[in-house]
């Protein structure tokens, strides 16, 4: 999801007590503090995400709120009574309106009960400027709010939402994190400040990280699906890739006011226009681009540090994912921030690699360039066969691996992700690496197919000699003039 930029550039802080034992992967000792990270379930955030999941944009909405779960359908069951509450319709917002629904949600965060059961705000906090919703639909919110009994359902339920912050503490590094961004930046905050986890199952999508007061910050966050699971078990690849969400909002507190030391630097040797596509973070003289690059490279070094042997194969993931979200370099910038960060002085750390990043892109940009398939465009027809041959020509020459992983679809749904290779597939790369040619089994039947390159999964995916990865989630349908029925 795209956020203003405004959003992002916030002051951190760090409160903790002692390693989480159980999640600890390397044998480095735990820095005791008296300082807490607080893991928080608020009584009025639930409150407000509950209503956003009642409404008809949180039930049919496919991304926004979290369902399928048995607390999901636990809270369906209990609030049917009220589901013509005329609050649900006032509050049901869109995609269109995500800064409502968003404010709607985080603002709730400011807001307490009082002796009488009423709603009252208790900070002088908002999440958008010039947005309010929450204090608009006071009156409707405290009226559903008896209506309903929320407080009640609440109180029933509070086991749950221990067990839920429990187990986000234990298996997210939060300590981690904080340990390993001080070493590489430094202490930024006062031990007066407080920095605190704010959890609700519903929240789906658009984490954010706000100042809360003077003193206090903090990030409302998607909890991992493993954590609200009995049933799916947690492994070491699931931790790597969850923690990404609240790592990539814990550093930029760090991230940003080192590159406002290095402001001059910015400016002159990166060109945020060359490196964004419509991110929505291009503000500021391209700032915010360039701290989510460095954002994102970070928590690669951190995952080489925290779980070397899935680093590789995660980082690649997030990736494409960042690809996504308009930042088309990602790749690219991460791998040479890790090359600087492998070989620098044992007394470096990431802060005095700045001016090496910075010169790196003030050439590397001169050149920048992403690479596009130029046939097939969109769709592929051809005679299928048990050796069906299929030719791939690029915008650009192409590092020549010797595996390629695709994901195949056919027209049942049925997904595979396939390793293309010379002796399965007779995978063949042009002289100058601009096209490729392989063949695959594919059934006449089963048309049509859809081929996809560079999403999760995909282990080997297409990248230019440059070293920037074709665009995510890209693909074509291949059919046949003539399907069988």
């Amino acid at each position: 999801m795209k956020l203003n930029q405004s959003f992002k550039i916030v002051i951190y802080s760090f409160l903790l007590i002692f390693f989480i034992s159980s999640c600890k992967s390397s044998e480095q000792e735990s820095i005791a503090s008296d300082k807490i990270i607080s893991v928080q379930y608020p009584e009025t955030y639930e409150l407000a995400n509950i209503i956003l999941a009642l409404t008809q944009y949180g039930k049919i909405d496919v991304g926004e709120v979290r369902k399928d779960f048995d607390y999901y359908n636990k809270v369906m069951k209990y609030f049917k009574p009220v589901m013509n509450h005329s609050l649900l319709d006032s509050v049901n917002y869109s995609r269109k309106k995500w800064e409502d629904y968003l404010s709607f949600r985080t603002d709730s965060y400011a807001f307490e009960f009082d002796e009488n059961n009423q709603l009252k705000r208790k900070i002088n906090f908002y999440t958008n400027k010039g947005f309010q919703p929450f204090d608009n639909h006071l009156d409707l919110i405290n009226d559903f709010v008896k209506k309903s009994k929320f407080r009640d359902f609440f109180k029933q339920n509070k086991a749950y939402y221990t067990a839920v912050s429990d187990k986000y503490e234990k298996t997210q590094y939060l300590n981690e994190m904080r340990e390993f961004l001080i070493e590489e930046f430094g202490e930024q905050y006062s031990i007066d400040n407080k920095y605190n986890v704010v959890l609700s199952p519903f929240v789906y999508r658009m984490n954010c990280h706000r100042n809360i007061d003077s003193l206090t910050v903090a990030d409302f966050i998607t909890i991992p699906d493993y954590v609200l699971s009995d049933t799916i078990s947690i492994n070491k690849q699931n931790i790597a890739t969850s923690i990404h969400s609240l790592f990539t909002e814990m550093d930029h507190g760090y991230v940003n006011p080192t590159t406002d030391k290095f402001k001059e630097l910015v400016n002159k040797n990166f060109d945020a226009k060359l490196w964004d596509n419509k991110s929505g973070y291009n503000e500021n003289g391209g700032f915010g681009v360039f701290n989510e690059y460095m954002t994102w490279g970070i928590y690669d070094i951190f995952l080489q540090k925290h779980f070397p042997n899935l680093a590789d194969e995660v980082g690649l993931y997030w990736s494409f994912q960042n690809d996504s979200r308009g930042f088309e370099y990602s790749r690219l910038f991460t791998q040479q921030l890790l090359m600087f960060y492998n070989t620098k002085k044992e007394d470096e750390t990431i802060k005095d690699l700045y001016p090496k990043m910075l010169e790196w892109t003030s050439e590397v940009q001169k050149n920048l360039s992403k690479p596009e398939i130029i046939s097939p465009k969109d769709v592929l027809i051809t005679n299928l066969s048990e050796k069906t041959k299929i030719n791939i020509s690029f915008s650009e020459p192409m590092k020549k691996s010797d595996t390629i992983t695709v994901k195949l679809q056919d027209r049942k749904f049925s997904k595979a992700f396939i390793d293309l290779n010379a002796i399965d597939n007779n995978l063949k790369w042009s002289t100058n690496g601009t096209s490729v040619e392989f063949e695959m089994s594919l059934n006449n039947k089963l048309v049509p197919y859809y081929l996809q390159f560079n999403w999760w999964g995909t282990k080997h995916p297409l990248i230019s000699k440059k070293g920037v990865l074709i665009k995510s989630a890209k693909y074509f349908k291949i059919t046949n003039e003539n399907p069988e029925k």
